[in-house]
Formats: structure tokens, C-alpha cells, sequence
């Protein structure tokens, strides 16, 4: 069963902290420059895999911060 989230403090700290911003915006800025700069296909598709994951990263911490997920409800583990 799952019920509806509430508004995540910590997550929306993360978002908002400057330094996880320039690290983020930083670590994209280099795989997209690598992505443009490069003519090896395998490095290519490990930068998109990369910017990919950094976008995914930022949005999962917005829906959290937004308490816009629904989470499961917690049970005993058997």
C-alpha cells in the first residue's frame, strides 16, 4: 500500500545548496563537451548515459523536494 508524500526538507536543501548546483552543473558541462569533442561512439554513449543521469538526478530531488511522490508504506521485512 502507498500513500502520498509530503514535502521532502532534506531533498529540497540539496536542490537549493550552491555547491551541489556548480558540481551538477559542472560535471554536465563536461560530459556535454565531451559528447560535442569526441568521434568514439562508445565514449559518446557514456557521456549521454552521464548527462542523462545528472538531469534525473535534479529532477528526482525537485519531485521529492516537491513531495510529489507516492512512496510505499513501510512494513516489517519477513
Amino acid at each position: 500500500m502507498a500513500h502520498k508524500a509530503s514535502p521532502n526538507g532534506e531533498a529540497e536543501r540539496l536542490l537549493n545548496h550552491p555547491l551541489i548546483h556548480q558540481i551538477l552543473d559542472d560535471l554536465e558541462r563536461d560530459a556535454l563537451d565531451a559528447i560535442i569533442n569526441t568521434n568514439d561512439e562508445r565514449h559518446r554513449a557514456e557521456n549521454v548515459w552521464e548527462v542523462r543521469s545528472i538531469r534525473s538526478l535534479r529532477q528526482k530531488l525537485k519531485t521529492l523536494a516537491e513531495g510529489k511522490t507516492i512512496l510505499p508504506k513501510k512494513g516489517t521485512v519477513a
